[in-house]
């Protein structure tokens, strides 16, 4: 096999996420007493980590209450974070198919590490991958390539020999910090025509397309 290795994004890329963080963003503001959005604009704040999200949920102006909202959203979020979130179709046959041609996962991530771990073994179990990694303390968010970087470590890979598939420009830039071939999935949070733009190698329109890359 030509690749060895591939490091996945998380929301987007494995599972749909965006009506719980939607939820978990909207309670926290209205604790705060400040205006809510629909899932479809949350969409676009969604995939720079979770303080970026509180920043972008801000009305203008707001933007000294970021930490605290951050703070409001998380606590809810860990609660609630398996609700309505669901793997994408295909992607809980295709791991495991991986996984028996001898071929290293991970996640990484710009979650927070406690909630990607939470939703990852939840929907695929607790082998399925090799290294999960999400936001925490000496980790830069993505598009920095620092837990790209790790994964490599941690699975005993080289950049070559390795695929970065995600749902967003912060993924295919990521990868190519990292060294890494990057490839897009049409089914996420992104357009086709982001992810061309920012430079993806390739895009899948259906996770059983994964198999086809080794």
């Amino acid at each position: 096999m030509k690749y060895k290795g591939i490091l996945f994004d998380l929301d987007g890329t494995l599972v749909d996420t965006l009506e719980d963080l939607t939820a978990a963003m909207n309670w926290a503001l209205q604790q705060l007493g400040l205006p809510t959005h629909t899932p479809q604009a949350c969409r676009e704040m969604i995939g720079y980590g979770t303080r970026e999200f509180a920043r972008r949920a801000l009305p203008a102006g707001q933007e000294h209450l970021t930490e605290r909202l951050q703070s409001l959203m998380l606590e809810y979020y860990h609660l609630h974070c398996l609700e309505k979130t669901r793997p994408y179709d295909g992607l809980q046959e295709v791991l495991p198919r991986l996984k028996q041609q001898g071929v290293r996962l991970a996640v990484i991530s710009n979650k927070n590490h406690p909630q990607t771990v939470k939703i990852v073994e939840y929907y695929f179990g607790p082998n399925a991958f090799d290294f999960i990694c999400g936001m925490s303390e000496g980790f830069r968010p993505k598009p920095a390539p620092d837990m790209a970087l790790a994964a490599l470590k941690a699975l005993s890979l080289i950049s070559p020999q390795t695929l970065l598939v995600g749902d967003s420009d912060m993924d295919i830039l990521t990868a190519q910090a990292a060294g890494i071939e990057p490839v897009g999935v049409s089914w996420g949070f992104r357009s086709v025509e982001r992810l061309k733009e920012a430079g993806a190698a390739r895009i899948l329109n259906h996770p059983q397309e994964i198999l086809t890359l080794l």
